[in-house]
């Protein structure tokens, strides 16, 4: 808060009156609010995409090429010399001056090496024909790609962790383009993983980590419901439904679809593929229905703890309208988090009696920088 606020406060204390505590507790609870928005739940991929590998360019068409060129200029020096000495000495000439096949790789070993990240380096070569982005896969394919999973709590702007437990319920959601429809509303394989996490540490704090198995090209959506933990610092509880999105080799039929959370957001614009300043659209549901004049937020995970000149510049906040619509701009690279909030159903406190409980939706997005290198493999 400004310091002007700060000592209007100071003064009002002072006077001890039933009035000026009133305004305390207000002003005390706008004061603590950014704090309590910046605590979130964390679930994020190790990458936010997969892509398919680069079809391996064909081998032997060059080859067949430069024979039959060898061919012709057999022919057109026996044809010249008449005699078979001038033609046997043109032809080794010629498979001498031939260029070499193409390797296995289809290019020397310096070029196109992935770099330590495994994204790789730039080429000096301008960008072949085949790197460009490959159609999605069938969806029968088969594949054997992995991904890491990490869930935990932290504040994002200034890149802390916190304590979290087991959440409740931790799921994957794969769709393709055979993902089937039953009374309007799509019918995604589901994999339950609770089984499949693991305490880690993570910002020098209890987290939770899974390793996720990719057997099939899909969009594959990861959703959490949290266990309600106790805020003690505002006296109430919180609880949060949290999800991301990961599109695997090219498939992103899905995306816009509702997972069936009682609480949750659901994209309006694709939340992948995204290049910063970028446009981010959603929806708030609550119990499958649009929720109006909710409070969204939306913020950075702030790994450079880069200062801000205040508080407000920590996040973005808005409210939707009356169809529970927001839009933000996102100019930073880097993961976002969108956050909705709203009052739930009192539950019992410590001391035994009713206390409120905040529930919270999340969802989490990838924006790349616009020098970003493509992701290949």
């Amino acid at each position: 808060m400004p310091s002007a606020h700060r000592s209007c406060h100071l003064g009002l204390f002072e006077h001890k009156s039933a009035v000026v505590a009133a305004c305390w507790a207000v002003l005390s609870f706008l004061f603590f609010a950014p704090s309590a928005q910046a605590q979130v739940t964390l679930l994020v991929p190790s990458q936010p995409s997969i892509e398919a590998p680069a079809p391996r360019p064909k081998q032997d068409a060059p080859a067949k090429r430069e024979d039959k060129k060898d061919e012709k200029r057999q022919q057109d020096a026996k044809t010249s010399s008449g005699k078979a000495e001038q033609l046997a000495d043109a032809s080794g000439k010629q498979q001498e001056q031939a260029p070499a096949a193409p390797t296995a790789e289809g290019k020397p070993a310096s070029e196109g090496k992935p770099a330590p990240n495994g994204e790789a380096a730039p080429a000096d070569a301008p960008a072949k024909p085949e790197q460009a982005a490959a159609a999605p896969a069938p969806a029968d394919t088969q594949i054997d790609e992995e991904v890491d999973v990490l869930i935990t709590m932290m504040r994002p702007f200034q890149y802390e962790g916190l304590v979290m437990d087991m959440p409740q319920m931790f799921a994957v959601l794969r769709y393709d383009s055979t993902t089937p429809i039953k009374d309007g509303v799509a019918q995604p394989e589901r994999r339950d993983l609770l089984g499949d996490m693991e305490e880690i540490r993570y910002l020098n704090q209890k987290a939770w980590g899974a390793n996720v198995a990719l057997t099939k090209p899909g969009l594959y959506q990861f959703i959490i419901e949290g266990r309600p933990w106790w805020d003690a610092a505002h006296g109430r509880f919180l609880q949060h439904y949290v999800k991301t999105t990961l599109p695997v080799y090219g498939v992103e039929r899905g995306w816009s679809l509702p997972v069936g959370q009682r609480f949750e957001i659901v994209p309006l614009s694709r939340p992948f593929g995204l290049t910063a300043p970028a446009m981010f659209s959603g929806v708030v549901l609550m119990d499958g229905k649009p929720l109006a004049a909710a409070s969204v937020r939306m913020a950075r995970i702030n790994t450079e703890k880069r200062p801000v000149p205040t508080s407000w510049h920590e996040d973005i906040a808005a409210r939707t309208n009356n169809k529970g619509e927001f839009s933000f701009v996102l100019n930073q690279p880097g993961w976002w988090c969108c956050m909705a909030s709203i009052p739930g159903d009192p539950l019992k406190g410590p001391d035994g009696q009713p206390k409120p409980l905040q529930l919270g939706t999340l969802f989490w997005l990838y924006v790349d920088s616009i020098s970003s290198e493509a992701r290949k493999r």
